[in-house]
């Protein structure tokens, strides 16, 4: 697959070679995720104009570091090496302080000596690791020893020279960089700045051969030598830094470098002298400096929901000349997908015109392989792959979809990040390590307290920890270990968390026991209702529509919770549910936060409903106080069916013959005397709310399933994800912005949300702008007013809509598909994306201007913005919330007397610790004082972990060891290993352990078990397994467990039994007596219930 690059189009490209060999300093925005970055590069590598040597490309996280050498190396044929300092805090997983100084000295000079002997390589590094000191390679060349096929030399001395340039002779057979060992007349030995083993033959004192040999078998011949370098390891000299490598003819890459307070001013130094010796590239979510920029336009991909939308769209695409390529390690699959949609396809690439009319399928061994998905309208290109088409796998998925929400809080870990232990309190995360111990290696999280003490965390316990997320106007305070600090903190905590779950659960017990109207199974009335819907609906839709439905036939009162970003079929959902209603002769309230939403609510039901002899009514400040009191005399008598307004709708003098059902409409926009009237209804009526952007209040109550939740991911097909840009404020841009969308015959919204200069900014536009029509509108004007320029606005009337917020909830305008954000930094994150998705809600292309004012953004503005544009994938609502939670702080999400208390201890764990407590109320362990086991400890001879050669990147790991870790029932076990198998292949012995042993965890939690260990049998050499029982354990249990095997012998709280007596494969059998001990336990409970 090397050169794929050749098989692109130049377009866009084209525009950003030519402006690079015009000026040595770029800056690009818009230039997507690694794979996109990675085919930019590659097109200015091949470009002969500009003549590229070698390139240092630098990234925030070494955890990317992967990401960049995959997509580099898929793109192009230039070798890629990856560089990481070794750091203080990774001493610990050394034997001792000499080899960590020796592998630190090794990592350095290797990477020196890479870069001095390569001319056209990639060297990925993380920005910390560029910062520091390196040794200066002239000095390394000349200290180098040079050997050549034929010459003379002195064995003796020869050695002798090894050692003082820092090589270590060794007697292990397998040799590591800077070692070597005699064997007979032949030498061998690792050059530092080599990539093989080097194997010298002497006769006497005469290099008779030189070969290259494979590094772990030293008979097999790789490659025959006349000449040969040996750098040395150890140099006394210092440069200043990296950038003294390269010159003019070099690339260096700055990939979206965040840099913190402690480093800006090194890091601006080191970027002043990099542009002065080499050409440099910067990647930036969006351009501040005064600096060459182009604007990019490469977007994400939307998942494709079957294959249906897959044929259709690549039908589509083909049609249009757009370059498609997939990448597939199940080919054969794909191949009858398309054959079966009759979509043209070719197998690989070679020999093939790529302007040809078809999809050219790439087989690719492993999913970590892939390069990200990613597509460019302009350019006309798309790269899909697997995880955009896998339909099974996300069914499958779906199941556990409200266990994964927070997933991106561990997932997204750095070095660097705060995170919270459940037992010990906050640290530093300090990524994962590995350490071998008694011959057993095994991996853990690093994380880093107060006082330089560390924790090795077993990746089985990984579910332990969490991001911190609290407040962005404070860093939170490290906890020093073995301190009584962090329990007399989770002491405080735990009462604020069971004060709150007792308030919840009494609020959801009375509604639970509450009698609510059992509804009746649809009716044919209902079906051509349904039909009438114009558009497909979506899986997300459909189980929408199938969960609330399936809530009001119950004769509880209903409290759903339908999650969905704006335009993705919330609306189709509450109608559906409203008709039911109503055919079962009851009457429905639809609440908006605003009187605008209400109108268009009004308009869809009423335009729907009044075929069906439906009589929909209006209350709200566009209805006169005749209209509304004739409306309420028709509400009580029952002769109006459904009514729509805002939280007039819920004032004392509204009152139903007889209500059945209230839809809400973005709740936490409401007040709070309208929430607390909304907790009265929940308890009387069914409660349908809907809602873009949960907030997390709502979110955690749905995760304990107080409250019941659907979340519609997939977008309307069809729709496209927004390019959006976020620029410093330019009247040419805006200029160039309002016309572009007027001459394709669309509209705009300018957003302009100070009321008191709303007018002038009008003006100004006005007179920039002649060519187009302008309309204002805010909330100040008065209702008659207001919703006549609206309706001017949605007739045409109007090219521009200038106006505030008010068009955040509104307006759904599919010919409205450019949106420009004035002073965009004064926005939240949540209420940037809602306002985003006013445009895009038709299948033109859909453009968002974020527009910001002065030089220079505050740290948590660029952080917000960089946020929206990142999350250009339709159905980020869920994200985006916790985003903006992470970056504004914890707030007030559940109450400001909990602020402080959150704040301590991070949001993350606080809603964990308050999941805790509802869980322990509703078991009633809190009542009778019952603990529950929350942990198992599991201390076993195994090797139990995740290989980089399995898995090479570290986001992936850690993903995998927080699913294994929180698993917690055998079923979500196979359904993670199944997903493994199927994303990475075979797995090796070390992940078949690690699934056993969160499998024996799964069975031990559930017996009742502290710990599961194996201790040394004394004055032995034989080893026993020791099980440590907790109080729940019952002899009965026990007895069930010595019938089970009789061996096992008691001893106070510990069972033990000696290896060999549980067999040949006793990691199997001890799997079984602990799943024998559950089951006894959990039947003995079921006995206890009964009598």
């Amino acid at each position: 697959m090397k050169n794929i690059i050749s098989f692109f189009p130049e377009g866009e490209l084209k525009e950003a070679t030519d402006l690079f060999a015009g000026s040595s300093n770029i800056s690009f925005s818009g230039a997507g995720n690694s794979s996109s970055k990675a085919m930019l590069v590659s097109r200015i590598y091949g470009d002969a104009k500009i003549g590229i040597g070698n390139s240092l490309w630098i990234v925030n996280d070494p955890t990317d570091q992967h990401l960049i050498k995959n997509a580099v190396e898929m793109w192009g044929d230039r070798e890629v090496f990856i560089y990481k300092k070794l750091g203080d805090d990774e001493k610990a997983s050394f034997p001792t302080l000499s080899s960590f100084e020796r592998d630190k000295k090794l990592s350095v000079t290797e990477f020196v000596c890479r870069v001095f002997t390569h001319k056209n390589a990639v060297f990925v590094v993380d920005f910390l690791s560029v910062l520091q000191t390196f040794p200066d390679a002239k000095r390394l060349n000349d200290n180098k020893i040079s050997l050549k096929r034929g010459g003379e030399i002195d064995l003796v001395l020869f050695v002798e020279n090894l050692v003082n340039l820092g090589y270590e002779t060794t007697d292990d057979k397998v040799l590591k960089k800077g070692e070597y060992y005699r064997v007979g007349d032949s030498l061998l030995v690792w050059p530092i700045n080599s990539e093989n083993v080097l194997r010298i033959e002497f006769s006497f004192d005469k290099i008779e051969d030189m070969f290259f040999v494979e590094n772990l078998d030293y008979s097999v011949l790789y490659k025959r030598l006349t000449f040969a370098d040996i750098f040395p390891i150890e140099c006394d000299s210092e440069t200043s830094d990296v950038s003294n490598f390269f010159n003019k003819k070099d690339l260096i890459i700055d990939d979206e470098i965040d840099v913190v307070d402690d480093y800006y001013e090194v890091w601006n130094e080191f970027l002043d002298k990099a542009t002065e010796l080499c050409k440099t590239v910067s990647f930036s979510s969006f351009n501040e400096d005064e600096m060459t920029h182009l604007h990019l336009h490469f977007l994400s991909v939307l998942k494709y929901r079957s294959a249906y939308d897959l044929a259709n769209d690549i039908r589509d695409k083909i049609a249009n000349n757009w370059k498609i390529l997939f990448f597939t390690k199940n080919t054969e699959y794909v191949r009858g997908l398309f054959t079966d949609q009759g979509v043209p396809f070719m197998v690989g690439m070679s020999g093939v015109n790529f302007g040809g009319k078809s999809v050219f399928l790439l087989n690719v061994e492993k999913e970590d392989s892939f390069p990200v998905s990613f597509q460019a309208p302009k350019l006309k290109v798309i790269l899909i792959n697997d995880t955009d088409v896998s339909f099974v796998k996300d069914e499958k998925r779906a199941r556990n979809v409200s266990r994964n929400i927070f997933d991106d809080f561990l997932t997204s870990l750095k070095s660097g990040d705060f995170v919270v232990h459940t037992d010990h309190g906050i640290a530093k995360f300090m990524g994962l390590d590995q350490k071998t111990v008694d011959g057993i290696t095994k991996e853990y999280l690093k994380l880093g307290y107060a006082e330089n003490d560390k924790l090795f965390v077993p990746i089985d316990q990984a579910d332990k920890v969490s991001k911190y997320i609290g407040s962005e106007e404070s860093m939170p305070k490290l906890t020093r270990l073995g301190s009584a600090e962090w329990n007399t903190i989770t002491s405080k905590v735990r009462k604020e968390t069971q004060k709150i779950a007792k308030e919840l659960l009494k609020l959801y017990a009375e509604r639970r026991t509450a009698k609510g109207f059992g509804f009746s199974k649809d009716i044919d009335l209902q079906e051509k209702f349904e039909e009438t819907f114009p558009y497909e609906e979506t899986p997300g839709q459909i189980k929408a529509i199938n969960d609330t439905k399936a809530d009001m036939e119950k004769p509880v009162p209903m409290d759903r919770l339908v999650c969905g970003d704006v335009g993705f079929g919330k609306t189709e959902v509450a109608m559906r549910a409203a008709f039911k209603a109503i055919q079962n002769k009851k009457q429905v309230a639809f609440i908006s936060p605003i009187t605008i939403l209400a109108d268009q609510h009004y308009k869809s039901c009423k335009k729907r409903m009044e075929p069906f002899n439906i009589r929909v009514e209006m209350m709200s400040r566009f209805r006169s106080a005749k209209e509304q009191k004739e409306t309420l005399a028709r509400l009580a008598k029952g002769e109006a069916d459904l009514v729509v307004g805002t939280h007039r709708l819920i004032q004392p003098d509204v009152k139903f013959k007889d209500l059945g059902l209230v839809i809400i409409d973005e709740e936490q926009r409401f007040g709070v005397k309208q929430k607390e009237k909304f907790k009265e209804l929940r308890r009387e009526v069914d409660i349908l709310t809907l809602t873009a952007t949960p907030i997390p209040r709502t979110l955690n109550i749905c995760l304990n399933k107080l409250r019941d939740i659907t979340t519609i991911t997939t977008p309307p097909f069809g729709r496209l994800p927004i390019i959006t840009e976020v620029r410093k404020y330019s009247p040419s841009l805006v200029r160039e912005a309002i016309l572009t969308e007027v001459k394709r015959g669309g509209q705009v919204y300018f957003l302009h949300n100070r009321v008191q200069t709303i007018d002038s900014v009008a003006d100004k536009l006005r007179a920039l702008v002649p060519e187009a029509r302008f309309g204002v509108a805010h909330g100040k004007l008065g209702s008659g007013d207001l919703e006549d320029r609206i309706m001017f606005f949605k007739e045409g009337k109007f090219d521009v809509l200038v106006s505030s917020t008010i068009i955040e909830n509104g307006i759904d305008l599919s010919n409205a598909n450019t949106l420009i954000v004035n002073n965009a930094e004064r926005f939240g994150l949540s209420q940037l994306y809602q306002l985003r998705g006013r445009v895009g809600r038709g299948k033109a292309q859909a453009y968002a201007y974020f527009l910001y004012q002065g030089q220079r953004l505050k740290l948590d503005a660029k952080k917000r913005l960089r946020a929206i544009v990142e999350a250009s994938e339709l159905g980020s609502g869920f994200q985006i919330a916790m985003k903006d939670l992470e970056i504004r702080g914890a707030g007030d999400i559940l109450g400001a007397n909990q602020h402080g208390v959150i704040n301590v201890v991070g949001v993350s764990h606080f809603m964990r610790m308050l999941n805790r407590a509802v869980e322990d109320l509703k078991a009633g362990r809190i009542a009778d004082g019952e603990e529950e086991i929350t942990d198992v400890t599991v201390e076993l001879p195994v090797e139990a972990y995740i290989p980089d050669e399995y898995v090479p990147d570290a986001k992936d790991k850690i993903s995998a060891y927080q699913k294994l870790s929180s698993a917690d029932s055998v079923e979500y076990l196979k359904d993670v290993q199944e997903d493994m198998v199927e994303d990475y292949g075979k797995m090796p012995e070390e992940v078949k352990n690690l699934f056993n042993i969160i499998e024996l965890k799964i069975f031990a939690k559930a017996a009742g078990l502290l710990n599961v260990k194996a201790e040394s049998v004394p004055m032995s050499k034989e080893k026993e397994i020791v099980l440590i029982m907790s109080k729940k354990v019952k002899p009965a249990n026990i007895i069930s467990l010595l019938e089970f095997n009789s061996k096992w012998m008691i001893s106070g709280t510990r069972l033990r039994i000696n290896i060999k007596d549980l067999g040949v494969n006793w990691f199997d059998m001890l799997k079984e007596c602990a799943k024998a001990l559950g089951q006894s336990a959990k039947h003995g409970a079921r006995s206890a219930k009964v009598e």
